[in-house]
Parts: structure tokens; sequence; C-alpha cells
């Protein structure tokens, strides 16, 4: 009887050291990693920073994910605060008499990734219109059309607006993942990194024909275009219930302005938008008198930056001014 017993405990002892040691190296990587993406300059890092502290599930599963009241976290090199009602900014005036409400929905466009809050489209808006009209945005980051009209539907009947921007961009009719991120993901910065790295290889869209291919796709007739229209329609429905007027601004793909290869999007968000009687906004031509670079949050991040969005404010202003 010993002589099994013992290799037996030996077999265990073994078994808890080489445990013991993979959780030593799990733990050394990930500080490793927090390490090496503590100057908050790592997108994919930052963006996982994004959903865990300012992001939570929503009840709605419309919705699917919203921001965290009152929550806020320094990302990407800039100080994000969301206020009291879930949208990124200050407090906004609801309760002035006379006071114009004008709100932007969106994704992390238009919630003004990467940017300080002075120099988000929210922001230069606000100082173009000036102290007599309320400009908000519901964006939240990572949403498809879908979920970006299900969020804003929540506050219409508070806001009561005078105009509703729809700022779209090309994952409009994206189909959402429904999974919910495991424990690992959201506690690891090294296993969401790994897993980040999975998914782009897995991917495998080769330079910009894929990338044109790949959009090609999604907004082709499919579950993904219906959905955006479904929404769409909803958001008309909305509309004619309260009465606000609703523009809609597609954000031209950004990587290459020079030779644009993403025109299906831009005449597919026109057609949805003007048989609804909506006013719709290119700012392509625009945009195209400088390097599309040159419009960049950062070297690695394509996200819109404050000399976009000027471009994009100097268009909107005349259809928001009294």
């Amino acid at each position: 009887m010993s002589r099994l017993k013992y290799p037996f405990k030996a077999s265990l002892t073994n078994a808890g050291l080489v445990l013991l040691g993979l959780l030593m190296a799990s733990a050394a990587i990930e500080g490793l990693v927090r390490v090496a993406t503590s100057s908050h300059q790592n997108y994919l890092i930052e963006m996982w920073r994004y959903a865990t502290l300012l992001k939570r599930k929503s009840a709605d599963p419309a919705v699917g994910h919203e921001h965290i009241p009152g929550a806020s976290a320094r990302l990407q090199g800039v100080d994000v605060s969301i206020n009291s009602l879930g949208m990124r900014g200050p407090e906004p005036d609801l309760d002035t008499a006379g006071k114009r409400k004008v709100v932007l929905i969106g994704d992390s466009t238009a919630m003004g990734w990467g940017l300080p809050e002075a120099e988000t489209l929210r922001a230069q808006l606000a100082a173009q219109l000036g102290d007599g009209a309320e400009v908000m945005t519901t964006g939240v980051g990572n949403m498809n059309m879908s979920q970006i009209v299900a969020n804003w539907l929540r506050y219409a009947d508070r806001i009561r607006p005078e105009a509703v921007i729809v700022l779209a961009t090309a994952r409009a009719p994206a189909l959402q993942d429904a999974g919910e991120a495991g424990w690992l993901v959201r506690h690891s910065q090294a296993y969401a990194l790994l897993v980040s790295f999975v998914e782009i290889a897995m991917a495998n869209t080769p330079g910009q024909a894929g990338l044109v291919e790949g959009y090609r796709k999604v907004w082709s007739d499919g579950p993904g275009r219906d959905a955006m229209n479904s929404a769409l329609d909803a958001l008309k429905s909305n509309q004619q219930k309260y009465g606000y007027r609703v523009l809609v601004m597609l954000v031209p793909e950004p990587h290459d302005f020079s030779a644009y290869q993403f025109g299906f999007m831009t005449a597919a968000m026109r057609h949805e938008s003007e048989k609804r009687g909506w006013l719709f906004m290119d700012p392509l031509e625009n945009l195209q008198k400088d390097p599309a670079e040159s419009y960049w949050v950062a070297r690695n991040d394509v996200h819109p930056n404050a000399k976009a969005f000027r471009v994009m404010t100097q268009m909107l202003r005349p259809h928001l001014s009294q």
C-alpha cells in the first residue's frame, strides 16, 4: 500500500508545482502587458479598458451594451466622463424653456473616441450654436445602426429634441455578436490582447481589396442591411411621434480618400435617408482636400480627429442655425 501511496503524493506535488508555475508565469505576463500599455496608447487595450471601465450590459437586449452613468476613465491618453444620463459630455440642461436641443446618435465616432471632450463633434457643434442650444450625444462605441437607434429611443421622450443627427459609419449594417465576453477577457489585458490578435488573424482580409469586398458584402441585401433598414424605420416612426428633424451624415471609410472605393455605402445611405424624407450629407468631397491620415486621431487609429470634426461641423451648422 505504501509503495503506491508515495508515488501518488509525489505526482500531486509535481502537478501542484506545475500549476503554481503556470499561475506565476501568467501573472508575470499580465504584469508585463499592463506595464507595456500603461501609456494608454495601445488601441486594442484601450478599447478593452473602455469596455470594462465605462460600459455595462444593457437591460434592453436591443441595445446590448451602454455607458455606466457617472463613470470616468483615462482612455487613449484623454479623460472620458459619462454624465448621469449615460452620455459622454457635461450634464445637459433639459429644463430651460426655449432652449433648443440637438442630439448626435451613433457609435464611437459620435462618442468622440480618442479626443478630449472640447474637440469632439458634440463640443464643436455646441460652440458654434451658442448658449441657446444644448447639444448631446448618445454615441456608444461598437454599436451598429440597430443598437444606435434602440439606444436613442430610450431618451426620445425625455429630451424632445429639435433635431437628431445620425452619424453613420461603415459598420452601420454590421451584425453584432450577441455573445457576452468571458471572465478572462473581462479581467485580463494579456488574454484580451491574445483574443484580439487571433480574431484579426482569422479575419484574413488582405489589404484594401479585402476591406472593400468585406464591406460590400455587409452593405449588400441581407440580414445586416435588413436590420439597419428596420432601425431607420423605427427612427422615422419616433420622428413622426415627437416632430423633430433628422439629418444623416455618413462618415466616409477613413483609410483612403484620394481613390475612394466605398461609394456603394454612400449610395445606399443616401437612398435610405432620402426615401424617409431626411437630409443626407456626405463630407467626402471636403475631406478629400487633405490626405486621409491627416484626419486620424492617431497614427494607428483611424477615428476622426478634431480637424475632421471641424469639417463636419461647418457642414452641419447651416442646417442647425435658427
